[in-house]
């Protein structure tokens, strides 16, 4: 009953949002493909095709979830329903066709990527060399590899390029505007309470530059995820690393050496194995693997078709032994959130049916968020504890960004996994308050009004009361050294050791093992294995432990999929046009504020988390 109403529902909005003529056209096709669905044996049939090629199709950035908001359809418009690639599919298509003997070869595709954070890469890297250990080929191809399609590319046992493409390696760094100079001309402010000279994450409103800490602590983080890089790179490709180093900063008279062919550049500085324009990379897979009758004409199957093949043909069985793997996915606010944001109502509801439910054994907290409320973040915490005091163990393990309040609802915990590149830390609290009085003045519009007492505000309106300031700071202030007591608590350390890594600083994972704040280096299996063993569980079901997408979102996602990618390639190429990056820039930065929802004003956020470091670098 509940699946006819949520269907009613979705036909009604469908009908209102497009229009009697094409809610025809797309009712039909929407019944052809649910008729489709119920009528096909697909779902329930293996994948069976000798000497194939896996293709994984990287869409997007790699994401932990898939985001979605109260309105799809707006979603549908940006282009941004389904434009993304969950690393869980990916791991999961890799670690299936190592075993499926149908499988020969992994070929990575980059053709609509869009960047990821490197902890996400170097953990699809360890599945591919996994991958390559059972004997199977892995190769890549693309027009053009950007850094971090190139950190993937890597694994690969070769690496082609189109002749007219490049291999851009440039480094890591973050830049961001500051808007002081801005907010003095149209005689606005941000009135800012923190703790912490680390704590930067509202300098780009307060300042016209990058201030001394601010620039001491990206560098060295920055230079952390550098050598990781180069590293990595170094290791797979069997290059030097002072020569990778080398070849980077003298790459304008290498590229002139060569009459700026960079494809050239790629293939002598042994970046690549080969040069390959589309028709030879299609000769070259059908070689390999075979040619069939389909459109690609290649013995060949996409990620996504492989695995509803697979997943269909598990078992249906009822899970126990749960280990429930639960997502804080996104900046934290308070109240019910949908997902691709951590609402501290929702995650809090999510850890508290997990221990609940007598089946659930275990819960591995995947963290990715750059933190937000603190009073959303203790909230999640606190339900943190009560698992704990329930008997069952709680593993985090922290994906690209655990930092703020993203650590800390990590602290408490009995575990916590990062990877080397994992951004983390930034212990530290702010409050921040708009004023627009100037502005509003400035096209005629005053405020006045009474009050009661001296600690009545106007709002945006007009500056903060002096006494309901100190009540802010001193309230910033409490938050930090709460803060500061509940890490010293969750980590064994003392207040004043915490303070001394705190104060707002942001830390790599390899860093972070170093000064306490997180118990092992590892990804998200090993976490689930530490959780197992804290559990004490021989047999055991992994449980992905998040509400239901709503039909009408699932229905638009998959009539719109990445598999045809039109509508996404099309929003991109409207985000990419120099006006809109321009626009973007600034209303990003803005928006910050639409997160700004704690009750108390208090907020345990890293910004340059979110903004400062690109994914696609």
């Amino acid at each position: 009953m509940s699946f006819i109403k949520s269907f009613w529902t979705f036909i009604q909005k469908l009908q209102s949002f497009v229009g009697t003529f094409l809610f025809l056209i797309i009712s039909v096709i929407i019944v052809a493909y649910l008729v489709g669905g119920i009528f096909s044996d697909s779902k329930n049939k293996r994948f069976e095709a000798d000497n194939s090629a896996l293709v994984i199709d990287l869409h997007g950035v790699i994401a932990e979830q898939e985001t979605f908001s109260d309105d799809p359809y707006e979603q549908l418009l940006a282009g941004e329903l389904g434009s993304n690639t969950l690393l869980r599919n990916v791991i999961s298509a890799i670690e299936y066709a190592g075993d499926d003997e149908n499988i020969d070869m992994l070929v990575l595709n980059f053709e609509h990527f869009a960047g990821a954070y490197p902890s996400k890469i170097h953990y699809i890297g360890r599945k591919i060399e996994e991958f390559k250990q059972k004997g199977k080929k892995v190769v890549a191809y693309s027009d053009l590899y950007d850094q971090s399609a190139y950190l993937i590319a890597s694994f690969a046992d070769e690496i082609y390029l189109h002749p007219q493409g490049a291999v851009l390696i440039y480094g890591y760094g973050g830049y961001q505007n500051y808007y002081l100079g801005l907010l003095e001309k149209i005689k606005a402010e941000v009135q800012l309470f923190r703790v912490g000279e680390y704590k930067s994450a509202m300098e780009p409103f307060v300042r016209a530059d990058m201030s001394d800490e601010a620039r001491e602590a990206n560098l060295e983080l920055y230079n952390g995820l550098w050598d990781e890089f180069i590293k990595t790179v170094s290791e797979q490709r069997g290059i030097d690393e002072l020569t990778i180093r080398n070849s980077i900063e003298n790459a304008d008279q290498i590229v002139s050496n060569l009459n700026g062919d960079l494809g050239q550049v790629a293939l002598q500085n042994s970046l690549v194995d080969g040069l390959k324009t589309r028709q030879q990379w299609v000769t070259y897979l059908q070689d390999n693997v075979g040619a069939s009758n389909t459109k690609s004409g290649i013995n060949q199957i996409g990620m996504r078709e492989y695995l509803v093949s697979m997943r269909g043909a598990e078992s249906t069985e009822s899970k126990k032994n749960i280990v429930a793997i639960i997502y804080a996915n996104g900046a934290i606010m308070d109240g019910d959130m949908p997902q691709g944001t951590v609402g501290g109502e929702t995650l809090s509801r999510q850890l508290r049916d997990a221990r609940m439910n007598d089946d659930v054994k275990a819960v591995v907290l995947r963290v990715e968020s750059p933190g937000g409320s603190a009073f959303a973040s203790e909230l999640i915490r606190q339900e943190v504890l009560l698992l704990k005091d329930a008997g069952k163990p709680v593993v985090v393990s922290m994906g690209s960004v655990a930092a703020s309040g993203g650590y800390w609802i990590a602290a408490n915990a009995d575990e916590i996994w990062a990877s080397p590149t994992t951004i983390t830390g930034s212990i530290g609290i702010f409050g921040a308050v708009p004023n627009l009085e100037g502005t509003l003045a400035e096209i005629g519009i005053t405020t006045d009004g009474v009050g009661t007492t001296s600690l009545i505000a106007a709002g945006l309106n007009k500056p903060i009361p002096e006494k309901l300031k100190t009540i802010i700071q001193s309230n910033i202030e409490d938050g930090y050294n709460r803060f500061l007591n509940l890490v010293a608590e969750g980590r064994n350390m003392t207040v004043a050791q915490v303070d001394a890594v705190a104060r707002g600083r942001v830390w790599s994972g390899k860093k972070a093992i170093e000064l306490g704040l997180v118990d092992h280096l590892g990804n998200i299996d090993m976490a689930i294995e530490a959780a197992v063993r804290r559990a004490d569980l021989a047999d055991y079901d992994i449980v992905h432990w998040e509400d239901e997408i709503p039909f009408e979102v699932q229905v638009i996602a998959r009539l719109f999929g990445t598999e045809s990618g039109q509508l996404q390639d099309f929003a991109m190429r409207i985000q990419n046009r120099p006006q809109q990056k321009i626009i973007n820039i600034i209303t990003e930065k803005l928006a910050i504020f639409n997160l700004l929802n704690d009750p108390g004003h208090a907020y345990a956020l890293c910004l340059g988390c979110m903004g400062d470091f690109n994914p696609s670098y």
